[in-house]
């Protein structure tokens, strides 16, 4: 017997419908997944549940680590590892037996209790999105509960309708997910210290890293190469972590000689001197080696890496620290993907489930392997300087595009990437562009968006890098997702994602904008958010006003679907309808959905920056002598269909 037959495995519908009582313990951290990650679950639960060769299989989704603690003769699972993933399971459970409650014949049973220690917020929230499933979840304003975990039941709704549009359509997902989504259960021995396993876990990770498996297998090529070896390990070990600029992975004199002294009126550590893996080879073997006490061994075999004693997912070559300032809008497993796609110019699919089988598929040479070793360093490089990231500083956090700049005086800052001779106008632009994709596509599996950029990034001259016809390109992008995608009328096929990126399909429109289909427009919460967004960043560039994109990923019925002070509108393809629809954040949905539309409006009258530019208009639109009523639903719509048809061909 395998030592994974002798661990014990649940279905979904085997875990749930049994009276275990899991408790995650206060030294875990409180629940922290995020719009895209429990997107991303939803994804690839659906991915395998219509894919032919996988949806009879069962699909293992990861282990729950547990103590198993007897309390008055009954045993409490304390969940050591593998919370985030019970909690996001009990979440989506619980909305789709809300949403899908009349089609739903063979229901499971959602006896399993989850409870937070003394974190009584947290188990409130779960309480009040498992009770009352026949009805709409009972958020109490008065009550305090944990955001998270409210935001993300809102999502969880937010996203079956997106995916599935009406619950007869969710029925066979449903199934899968229960009867074939399956978890492992690991129960540690008695007595041991589960502060310092817990401790241990968070250090080095459960289990090895697909990337960590890779790097070792892409190292073997070197093995007689003991410079090489070196050097693409170095080389990894500074990229792997996203969240910091990539100079900051080698010493002082590796700086100046990777990235430029300041010489021939180039700036400090911003340009690459090496144009290939050989020449990186060169520069850095014939620089001055770190010194010892700062030099650590860091694994390169998979035999190695098992037994390595420190936490080999931190940069160990790293000589001066960094202000750890800005957050990155992708993983380092579905970076190297992206940097895969661009080598090869092939579909690679963006699923790091398939990391190592998709890089044996395409990486089978060992110059195959140097050359991503360069392009990984390069694509890092214009990584950092080009592709937005969240930055944190004393004033708050905000979307940046900047670069390392180092003075004379040798001290280090931060500065626009692209700042001059342009204008702060141009750089807002992109960084608009930038973040309106972002925040449309949280999903990894979705950021086609990041391929397009890096691509377009690759293909030119990095001296030559402008802000305005970047911005071209990624508007062009744009149009392409909306018009090319979004608005394919029935029978014709939407533009693939690769053709649009790497085909240059982008440049010419598929569909004639006759046969723009705007309909797809008016399907209440099942319009994707990309159609939202991307018509609040038009109304941005006419408007000029304050704004920036943030998560929203609620769609908000401007008149209620069930009015608290009002008539319900009697049609239903006026209440659905684009013109009655905004994207908002799930918080202000849930609070004032049921509000009229002239509450609504006084509610937000205080309100700095407006969540949504379509949304305020419609508000402006609002008035005591000019209602919010089905004709001015229909004058909206026909104003906002007249801004999105006018770009259809700029």
């Amino acid at each position: 017997m395998s030592s994974l037959e002798k661990i014990p495995s649940f279905t979904i519908k085997q875990l749930f419908e049994s009276k275990n009582v899991y408790v995650i313990p206060i030294y875990q951290r409180n629940y922290a997944w995020e719009l895209g990650e429990i997107t991303q679950l939803l994804q690839d639960v659906y991915d395998y549940s219509i894919a032919e060769n996988k949806k009879d299989r069962p699909y293992y989704i990861g282990t729950l680590v547990v103590y198993e603690r007897n309390i008055n003769n009954n045993i409490v699972f304390e969940t050591i590892d593998g919370q985030q993933r019970l909690t996001t399971l009990t979440i989506l459970l619980n909305a789709l037996h809300r949403w899908c409650f009349s089609e739903l014949k063979n229901k499971i049973e959602l006896n399993l209790e989850l409870k937070f220690f003394s974190r009584p917020k947290s188990t409130l929230a779960l309480n009040v999105i498992s009770t009352g499933l026949d009805r709409n979840v009972n958020f109490i304003n008065t009550q305090e509960y944990n955001t998270n975990i409210k935001e993300r039941y809102l999502d969880a709704e937010n996203l079956l309708k997106q995916f599935f549009g009406k619950p007869e359509k969710a029925l066979d997902f449903y199934q899968y997910l229960t009867q074939k989504v399956t978890l492992l259960r690991v129960s540690v021995p008695e007595k041991t210290d589960l502060n310092h396993y817990f401790e241990v876990m968070n250090n080095r990770g459960e289990q090895l890293e697909k990337h960590e498996v890779l790097k070792a297998q892409l190292l073997s090529y070197f093995v007689n190469e003991p410079e090489k070896l070196e050097v693409y390990n170095t080389i990894w070990e500074a990229v792997s972590d996203l969240e910091r600029y990539v100079q900051y992975g080698f010493s002082t004199i590796l700086r100046d000689k990777l990235f430029g002294k300041g010489e021939k009126n180039q700036e400090y550590w911003n340009h690459l001197q090496c144009v290939d893996f050989e020449s990186c080879v060169e520069i850095i073997k014939n620089s001055a080696k770190p010194s010892s006490s700062s030099e650590k061994y860091s694994p390169s075999k998979i035999e190695d890496i098992v037994d390595f004693p420190d936490d080999f997912t931190k940069n160990t070559n790293q000589i001066e620290d960094a202000p750890e300032r800005f957050n990155s809008v992708v993983n380092f497993s579905t970076f190297l993907l992206h940097i895969l796609r661009i080598q090869t110019q092939e579909d690679i699919p963006l699923d790091d489930k398939r990391l190592i089988d998709t890089f044996k598929s395409n990486l089978k040479t060992k110059k195959d392997v140097e050359e991503f070793g360069f392009n990984l360093l390069k694509g890092k490089h214009l990584f950092d300087q080009f592709i937005l990231k969240r930055e944190f500083t004393g004033a708050g956090d905000n979307w940046s595009l900047k670069k390392l700049k180092r003075y004379p005086d040798n001290k280090i800052g931060y500065v626009n990437t692209l700042q001059e001779p342009e204008t702060n106008d141009d750089h807002k632009n992109l960084l608009m562009l930038l973040s309106m994709f972002h925040v449309s596509l949280p999903a990894m599996n979705y950021k086609h968006w990041l391929s397009a950029s890096l691509n377009y990034l690759f293909s030119i001259k990095e001296s030559n890098i402008n802000v305005n016809k970047y911005s071209e390109y990624l508007f062009e992008i744009a149009k392409s997702y909306f018009y090319d995608r979004i608005l394919t009328p029935d029978g014709k096929q939407e533009l693939d994602y690769y053709l649009m990126i790497f085909k240059d399909y982008y440049k010419n429109r598929i569909i004639d904008i006759n046969e723009l289909e705007w309909s797809n427009l008016d399907q209440g919460t099942g319009v994707e958010n990309f159609a939202f967004n991307f018509l609040d960043y038009l109304l941005w560039k006419e408007k000029n006003t304050d704004f920036d994109f943030t998560f929203r990923s609620s769609v908000e019925h401007y008149y209620p679907q069930n009015p608290i002070n009002g008539i319900k509108l009697n049609d239903l393809n006026i209440l659905n309808s684009f013109g009655n629809l905004c994207l908002i954040s799930n918080s202000k949905n849930s609070k004032l959905s049921n509000y009229m539309p002239i509450a609504k409006k006084d509610h937000y009258a205080s309100q700095k920056k407006p969540d949504s530019l379509k949304q305020e208009i419609m508000m402006h639109n609002t008035t005591d002598n000019s209602p919010w009523d089905e004709k001015a639903i229909l004058d909206h719509r026909k104003e906002m269909i007249n801004v999105l048809t006018k770009y259809y061909s700029i």
